[in-house]
């Protein structure tokens, strides 16, 4: 799938609630670690050689601490993304998150700091393949042929209980504990982060988002509003409906979709499918095979 172009963009709002915004983000040139702003406006570009890495991360700990933590988490990240020798993209994917987390961890020693943590999700978009990567409950979706389908799985105590069959999961959408994660990055020495390919077909667009924007917008509302909305207006109107509905958190959404191919071009697959691994969602730790 070469010569793709892609459409990013991403927005965040701190919500009508809190005071200060513990989200963070980026778009990044995988090679250079170069930092698109998308946020302005969205960015259509053709996809680098080395692709483009979108994360999200949702910082814990108060006193600015988490916002500390979310940040660092990506500089972690995209620092460590730079380099390439030749490790499967796989591999670089979890080292880079195992040096995140354990520079995290450092970080979160000073006293001010103390207990500082943060989730992450991440899609690494390199032609067809994408690789997702996510630890604590920031979600990922994929929409295809105006169908939206949840790639990541949350990390989530709820999450436990549902897929224990404790709880359902219209019950798990209001359950007190639904806050409650099962880990994060910094919060241990150790993280156990999942990991998938995926192969990504032309007319594809992928949305991650944070708890903030999944917990107030439905599924059925995000689908209908990447529908009908390009996609620098789609976070947006989301952003907005979140904040219509008491913003009780910060608010940040970051997306890339796949530009459509031209009426030559052919059917504009991945690989000849373009198929998800099997199942669609990543586990709670571990590697899908690939598709």
């Amino acid at each position: 799938m070469g010569g793709v172009i892609v459409i990013v963009a991403a927005k965040t709002d701190v919500g009508r609630v809190r005071t200060s915004n513990e989200d963070s983000f980026a778009v990044t040139e995988v090679a250079s670690g170069n930092l698109i702003d998308a946020t302005s406006q969205e960015r259509r570009l053709p996809l680098p050689d080395r692709g483009l890495l979108l994360a999200l991360s949702d910082g814990m700990g108060g006193h600015q601490a988490g916002e500390v933590a979310s940040a660092l988490v990506l500089e972690s990240l995209r620092s460590a993304l730079r380099e390439d020798d030749g490790t499967p993209t796989a591999s670089r994917i979890e080292l880079a998150i195992q040096r995140a987390n354990a520079d995290v961890v450092e970080a979160a020693k000073s006293a001010d700091k103390k207990g500082m943590g943060a989730t992450l999700t991440a899609l690494l978009v390199q032609d067809a393949d994408a690789y997702l990567a996510q630890v604590g409950d920031s979600r990922a979706y994929l929409l295809r042929d105006g169908r939206l389908r949840q790639l990541s799985r949350d990390q989530s105590l709820v999450q436990l209980l549902v897929d224990g069959g404790v709880m359902t999961q219209e019950e798990a959408k209001h359950a007190p504990q639904k806050n409650v994660i099962l880990q994060a990055m910094g919060l241990a020495s150790d993280v156990r982060a999942a990991v998938a390919r995926l192969q990504l077909r032309r007319g594809d667009t992928v949305l991650l988002c944070c708890d903030g924007l999944s917990n107030a917008v439905s599924d059925d509302e995000l689908r209908s509003l990447l529908v009908s909305s390009p996609p620098g207006d789609a976070c947006t109107k989301a952003i907005a409906l979140a904040n219509e509905r008491g913003g009780e958190d910060n608010i940040t959404a970051v997306l890339i979709k796949l530009e459509e191919p031209e009426p030559h071009s052919g059917n504009g697959t991945a690989n000849g499918n373009g198929t998800l691994p099997p199942g669609g969602t990543l586990p709670p730790g571990g590697t899908l095979p690939p598709a």
